[in-house]
């Protein structure tokens, strides 16, 4: 790198963390940011009505960061004021809970300066469980920190069409021009879940996306995250619709004509049906698990294993959600 390009002045990152009830962790995620010791960064917090002191806590804390109330709306209000509130060229998201690994945010500018005509680039993301005391492991022993990381070949260019069949995209990895916020505009504020998969969807209708090939961010799972407090269950199924509308307004194939097969599309829902109604059987939702399992039959009416449910949940007595 020449000594001029190591003296320009740094791109503007703005770093969107929504916060709901995230006191005891959110300090994590904030140092962690710190941690990628990148100039020119501002930090945006917005808290979505949290009633255990979050945003006391950041105020106190962080007086570096940019601290934004609201009432409780959702992970989409708050990811969109967070949006409208970042001044940066670039805007990156971290779920509050989660952490950054060092360096991931540089390999990701870089990448992105180097592929002007690039809008979002992401990356891997592993587990991150508490030990046997409660207490979780010290991130810089998991892995090592980020470096220059090549992109994965079957996850990155125009991928639309794979989305459609997994949504290998994960929110607290992306980085994104803000142009290409200002084309696709927010999140959908009427999902309460999934607005993130529809939003990737929406985004790799405009830009091609890059998956780089590192673990860049930690995924805590505890008892208080989205997941586990139900909002994210198995038994839900919003991404069913988010494909079927996806499917709808744009078809299989991404723009630059690569497309997946109507099999492939209804291997992925049927495969979605019956775990959502392995969920509901599973926690006695026999009301619920029977239309998934009705769903999936339409799909595939030779399966066995939802016709066997569906007799299985005619046994139980139902139970309205």
């Amino acid at each position: 790198m020449s000594a001029e390009a190591m003296n320009a002045p740094q791109p503007l990152v703005s770093v969107v963390l929504p916060a709901y009830n995230v006191r005891e962790h959110i300090g994590e995620a904030i140092r962690s940011i710190h941690a990628q010791h990148y100039g020119n960064l501002e930090i945006v917090v917005v808290d979505d009505g949290s009633t255990d002191g979050t945003a006391d806590h950041v105020g106190a804390e962080f007086p570096d960061v940019r601290l934004f109330r609201k009432a409780n709306g959702g992970a989409a209000t708050a990811r969109n004021l967070g949006m409208r509130e970042a001044r940066g060229e670039y805007v990156a998201f971290l779920d509050a809970d989660d952490v950054w690994l060092p360096g991931k945010l540089k390999a990701q500018i870089d990448y992105l300066d180097a592929h002007p005509d690039l809008g979002l680039v992401c990356g891997g993301f592993s587990f991150w469980t508490a030990d046997a005391d409660g207490s979780f492991p010290d991130p810089d022993t998991l892995f090592p920190p980020v470096g220059e990381a090549p992109p994965e070949a079957e996850n990155s260019g125009w991928v639309y069409h794979k989305l459609l069949l997994s949504n290998f995209v994960w929110t607290s990895t992306v980085v994104m021009r803000r142009a290409l916020i200002e084309r696709i505009g927010g999140y959908d504020e009427k999902l309460r879940l999934g607005q993130d998969y529809d939003y990737w969807l929406r985004a790799s209708r405009e830009t091609e996306i890059h998956r780089l090939g590192a673990v860049m961010a930690l995924y805590r799972r505890h008892d208080a995250s989205a997941t586990a407090r139900g909002r994210g269950s198995p038994g839900t199924n919003h991404a069913v619709e988010i494909i079927q509308a996806a499917v709808q307004r744009w078809g299989l194939a991404s723009p630059n004509g690569e497309a997946i097969s109507q099999d492939e599309l209804s291997a992925r829902l049927f495969g979605m049906r019956v775990r959502a109604g392995y969920g509901w059987y599973h926690k006695g939702r026999t009301a619920k698990a029977r239309n998934e399992f009705r769903e999936a039959v339409k799909l595939k009416p030779f399966s066995l294993k939802p016709w066997l449910y569906l007799a299985l949940c005619a046994l139980r007595p139902a139970r309205d959600a």
